[in-house]
């Protein structure tokens, strides 16, 4: 497994609970997180994944090998303006890996009253000053501004770490 794929069974396990007819996200595409998406939609014709990249060159490169129906990949220029392009009222897994860091935050807060989960990879980012990777808890970044919505799956185990983050139900 190479070092930018740590996030590989963590996303694999979120894709494999997932039912027909999903909505999926891909915010920064890649080796490590597109051939799963593309093996989800192949298995289930019936569920879409939207993925997304701010690097035209490297999109490029990337969309002719997995592009399907379902599995549609198209740039966008700002990460501040995905809900122009994804406008669901429910997506079902987000997956978050885009550049710059920043806009995995933005993206998260514009998409986190609809999305059932997020799977983060490179949390760590965030926690720097923080006694742990640890998120679990009010001590972190994570736990502070996100403990009240949703419960948290810190993998730290492996770095660079994997964050899950479930929609906590009404």
């Amino acid at each position: 497994m190479s070092d930018y794929f740590t996030h590989q069974q963590y996303l694999s396990k979120e894709l494999s609970s997932l039912s027909s007819n999903s909505i999926v996200l891909e915010l920064g595409i890649g080796e490590g997180s597109s051939p799963l998406m593309y093996d989800f939609c192949k298995n289930n014709p019936d569920s879409t994944v939207y993925a997304f990249d701010s690097d035209q060159i490297w999109l490029d490169r990337i969309k002719p090998k997995y592009s399907l129906n379902n599995y549609i990949i198209e740039y966008i220029d700002d990460w501040s303006n995905i809900n122009k392009y994804v406008n669901y009222e429910k997506i079902d897994l987000a997956f978050i890996d885009q550049a710059p860091w920043e806009a995995r935050i933005i993206t998260i807060n514009l998409l986190k009253n609809n999305t059932n989960t997020f799977v983060v990879h490179d949390y760590d980012y965030y926690n720097i000053g923080y006694p742990s990777l640890r998120v679990n808890n009010e001590g972190s970044w994570w736990g502070q501004n996100y403990s009240k919505e949703f419960t948290f799956e810190d993998n730290y185990e492996i770095l660079p770490p994997t964050l899950t983050m479930r929609k906590i139900k009404n």
